[in-house]
């Protein structure tokens, strides 16, 4: 199925995968996106950090591709290739020449459809993972963010850092990280975007050739419900710095509701930013 809108078109494929382009005129580039509906917010507290550890698991080899040679072939024409994680979503994206759409179609999918996860890089990847969590822990202005969230959404996985913990980390077992994968890793959880110098069918064309999406694949696992909002209340973290960090806030309006828009006024008028979470 094709929908059209101005500057856009999106096909979904029998599998559930979902393909948005944006043909933009007057470029010779082109970034490709795979967005997987997977993030902290799905994970159970044994779980806490496997979407961010897979982030960074899939680039350790397929079974077509080393990392090494992942990281080469992109680097060969000159290209892009990075990933995150965020609470509600993990993105592996590519930025490329237009005619090198086809490679970076290739690699990315690759990259996200059939990573070896091998207990070996499962261990190597351990100890990068828990290097960027002291990382993490040292930056004041990262760590007033995770104290908002979990004051806001106290025990919730949304109330969580996205890196997951130490003890987490440490706990996730090869077995765990792999099941994590297969059960989130289905077309019906994905979205594929593109923009530049792109031409619709031939995305899908590319898309279908690359991903397995041709048959039905078992529904998303439902998301635990985002509770109430809590009291008013204030967190303070005592760090011996010489710098404060502050954030005010609570809960906003659903990005489906309209009067977003008019908050989105307000909230710049006073000299800030919004962000407004879709709330299930």
């Amino acid at each position: 199925m094709t929908l059209r809108t101005p500057g856009f078109r999106r096909t979904t494929l029998p599998g559930g995968l979902r393909v948005v382009t944006e043909a933009v005129p007057g470029v010779r580039s082109a970034a490709f996106g795979v967005w997987v509906g997977v993030g902290s917010r799905d994970e159970h507290p044994a779980e806490a950090g496997t979407s961010h550890f897979l982030e960074h698991l899939l680039f350790k080899g397929t079974a077509r591709r080393t990392a090494l040679e992942i990281a080469a072939v992109m680097d060969a024409v000159g290209g892009e290739l990075n990933a995150f994680t965020a609470k509600e979503y993990t993105c592996f994206y590519a930025r490329v020449l237009d005619t090198d759409l086809p490679l970076a179609v290739d690699v990315v999918s690759d990259i996200v459809t059939a990573a070896t996860c091998t207990p070996e890089d499962v261990e190597s990847e351990r100890g990068v993972v828990l290097e960027e969590i002291s990382m993490h822990d040292d930056d004041p202005g990262d760590v007033v963010h995770d104290a908002f969230s979990e004051a806001l959404y106290g025990e919730h996985p949304l109330g969580r850092p996205v890196i997951g913990s130490v003890e987490s980390v440490e706990g996730l077992t090869h077995e765990a990280i792999t099941g994590y994968y297969r059960q989130r890793y289905t077309p019906p959880q994905m979205v594929v975007s593109v923009a530049g110098s792109v031409d619709h069918d031939e995305v899908v064309r590319l898309v279908m050739a690359a991903f397995d999406a041709s048959g039905p694949a078992d529904p998303a696992p439902l998301r635990p419900a985002v509770p109430p909002p809590p009291q008013a209340g204030t967190v303070v973290e005592d760090r011996p710095t010489e710098q404060a960090h502050l954030v005010l806030g609570t809960h906003a309006l659903s990005r489906h509701d309209d009067r977003r828009w008019a908050l989105s006024v307000l909230n710049n008028g006073l000299g800030g930013g919004m962000s407004s979470r879709l709330f299930q």
